[in-house]
């Protein structure tokens, strides 16, 4: 069989978008494009694999189109908390089509699928509803998968009168899963109501049940940890590194020694890191100094991570793999092995260490002088945490930090004041989403929730990050070298829309629709309880940035061009710079081509909302277990909470302790209630399905009492 060469799909995706091309059988195209016979079986194979990547459509009478010319597009499925289930169109990714039940075809959360339009709406370019009375747009049916999410799945393993079932642990999950066998390992099957994982069989076409095989017991379902390691296993992260990896790692460790020689030598430079109290790895340290009255020298000092993790080993392999670490409540699945992770390319305090260095020279004003890159050696000073640092700044507590960098930390929050208010200048959107950390015990159940408040002491890090991050790119786009950028697309007009409408129902208005109009917002309730909310409904209605071979801008940071190298321990496209960079210090030819480049991108991209999916739903899991134990041992609150959204029933709140979503019914005595409004709430259920609180205002003392009168 001849093969399928590429001038030829050339040439036939020229005649596939030409005015005159309509619905043909494979024999047709053939003949139009003058193939020889025996090269019809590589351009029907060519084309089966097109229609597998959503690229082309097979019609009645084996006749292939484009989606763009059926009623077919094709997207990632992706079910609300509230069970619907969505599917974005790719080609439009403001364009939502929702998906009956029974019209799912066998597809599961996130996979990418095909779907046929069964109905239309007049708003069918809008939202995904906000209630469930709002179902303005097109209703699909899912025609065929064109790629599983992931191999695997978990649930618990249920028998019934005719067969084993396993029922998914993810509520966007709601179809049970057929098992069609087990693992020659496990025999005897494993006992009912066990946590398994399950490899799904292939999508097969009338198949209307999702189907798979049990390939692993990971345990009891009572137990947390072992509904967290299904986590893991559903996004496909390994749990742990191979030993080729570890050895290479190891052999690191033995030889941690770094000699100057090719290196400035900035070991009397005062850098210290500053880094969360749970933080696993410090790869950025920060020094700055005076040079004069209206003049700083800034270092932001990078670990250098490339100068260990060659090209095509164990451990580079691994780490493209990933993408990028995991950071779970008490545990970390980590891109590297754990000797580089927490020792060899940690800026540890009093250790010499390798880094890339980006120094800058700004004035007063926030003007770049002087900029260069360059391999250098530190010597931490010390290892901050962002709450000591934060208490020292607002004069809470004089001994928080030490006497010997007090200087530098007084340097420092002039001089991340100053490019603050250059970026607001420039029109990025300043807002500080708040984080919430959890403190586990040894079983590894929540015992507490902190919310991470120190604002000051984070820009500090921020800004000078954010700056050697676009001195970098400047560096790339420069040199006109393959390299990897992290771009941000502007809103269009109707998210820009439906952002108003969301700060309207918070209560918040935004004078205009664009980039002003939400910093205002956003800046009207700083410091509020409605921060949290606001900022999320102005998130919501962002594109999401990505990384891209492309030179573009990143909307959100106002910045042309930008890109991400401040992180190399923990994020592949930040080792992948640093290796760009090395590069042309050499004078040497990039070490990737920009294909290879892009397939990077892709990739850390697409492991990047896994790894916040993970990251999101392990907090989840473990904050509904800790309200339920709340419950059972009779402590219902009451808690503080906002109101975020009106739904057909009730509402949506947020506590603003945990920020645990929960749901409150309509009744008599809710009628005052407004979003953006702050009260205090009791905990009535844990709805674990829906992965959600639900809860009722609570009763002053005075109203409690005089209902219990009336009971009586």
């Amino acid at each position: 069989m001849q093969e399928w060469i590429p001038s030829l799909e050339q040439a036939f995706k020229r005649f596939l978008n030409s005015v005159g091309y309509h619905p043909m059988t494979a024999r047709e195209i053939g003949t139009r494009l003058g193939l020889a016979p025996e090269a019809r079986p590589a351009l029907r194979a060519w084309l089966r694999s097109q229609e597998r990547e959503g690229r082309l459509v097979r019609l009645r009478g084996q006749r292939w189109a484009k989606p763009a010319d059926t009623d077919r597009l094709h997207g990632v499925l992706r079910f609300t908390r509230r069970g619907e289930a969505l599917v974005a169109d790719e080609q439009s990714p403001d364009r939502f089509i929702r998906i009956l039940p029974d019209s799912l075809g066998g597809a599961v959360h996130g996979d990418r699928v095909l779907v046929e339009l069964v109905s239309r709406s007049p708003s069918w370019r809008g939202r995904p509803p906000a209630s469930s009375l709002d179902r303005a747009f097109a209703v699909g049916r899912v025609v065929r998968v064109l790629e599983r999410r992931h191999a695997l799945t978990a649930g618990v393993l249920r028998k019934g009168a005719r067969y084993w079932y396993v029922v998914p642990l993810d509520p966007r999950d709601p179809t049970n899963v057929v098992v069609t066998g087990f693992a020659t390992a496990l025999d005897p099957p494993p006992p009912e109501g066990a946590v398994v994982a399950v490899r799904l069989d292939p999508w097969r076409a009338g198949e209307h049940r999702c189907s798979g095989t049990v390939t692993e017991v990971l345990g009891p379902s009572a137990d947390l940890r072992v509904r967290l390691r299904a986590l893991v296993r559903e996004a496909g992260f390994p749990e742990y590194h191979s030993l080729d990896a570890v050895r290479e790692g190891r052999r690191h460790h033995r030889t941690a020694t770094i000699s100057p020689d090719g290196r400035r030598d900035h070991r009397d430079w005062p850098a210290v890191t500053i880094d969360p109290p749970d933080a696993r790895d410090f790869d950025d340290a920060i020094s700055v100094r005076r040079l004069d009255d209206h003049r700083w020298e800034i270092g932001v000092h990078i670990a250098d991570v490339s100068i260990y993790v060659a090209p095509g080993s164990a451990m580079d392999r691994e780490a493209l793999e990933r993408g990028t670490s995991v950071y779970m409540p008490g545990r970390a699945l980590t891109m590297l092995p754990p000797d580089l992770t927490t020792d060899v390319c940690s800026l540890k305090p009093d250790a010499d260490r390798p880094c890339l260095t980006v120094r800058a020279v700004l004035d007063r004003a926030g003007r770049l002088h002087e900029a260069e890159i360059y391999p250098s050696v530190i010597r931490s000073r010390a290892r901050l945490e962002y709450e000591s640092v934060q208490d020292w700044l607002v004069g809470e507590r004089a001994d928080a930090v030490p006497d010997h960098v007090r200087d530098l930390l007084r340097e420092l929050g002039r001089v991340a004041e100053i490019l603050r208010q250059r970026r607001a200048e420039t029109g990025a959107l300043l807002f500080t989403l708040p984080e919430v950390w959890c403190e586990t015990d040894d079983t590894g159940r929540a015992v507490a929730f902190h919310r991470r408040e120190a604002r000051l002491a984070y820009a500090l890090i921020e800004e000078l990050m954010l700056l050697a991050n676009m001195i970098v790119a400047r560096r790339l786009a420069a040199a006109r070298v393959p390299a990897i950028y992290r771009i941000h697309s502007p809103p269009d007009a109707e998210q820009w829309e439906r952002m108003e409408m969301a700060l309207l129902e918070l209560g918040v208005r935004m004078p205009s629709a664009d980039r002003q109009g939400a910093m205002t917002a956003l800046r009207e309730v700083e410091g509020t309880a409605r921060e949290y909310p606001v900022a999320m409904a102005v998130l919501r209605h962002l594109k999401r940035a990505e990384y891209s071979t492309r030179c573009g801008a990143h909307f959100g940071l106002a910045a042309r061009p930008y890109t991400h190298f401040t992180s190399p321990i923990r994020r592949y496209p930040d080792l992948v710079v640093h290796r760009i960079v090395r590069a042309l210090m050499a004078g040497e030819p990039p070490p990737h081509s920009h294909e290879a480049a892009a397939r990077i991108a892709r990739h850390a991209t697409e492991q990047e909302q896994l790894a916040e999916e993970v990251e999101r739903d392990s907090l989840a899991i473990l904050r509904l277990d800790y309200y339920q134990r709340s419950l059972r041992s009779g402590h219902t609150g009451p808690w503080p909470a906002v109101l975020v959204q009106r739904v057909s029933s009730g509402w949506i709140a947020e506590l603003t302790d945990t920020l645990q979503g929960a749901f409150i019914r309509d009744e008599a005595r809710n009628r005052r209630l407004q979003p953006g409004m702050v009260l205090d709430v009791e905990l009535l259920r844990v709805d674990e399905r829906r992965r959600m609180l639900e809860v009722r205002p609570a009763v002053p003392a005075a109203e409690s009492h005089k209902y219990r009168q009336r009971i009586r």
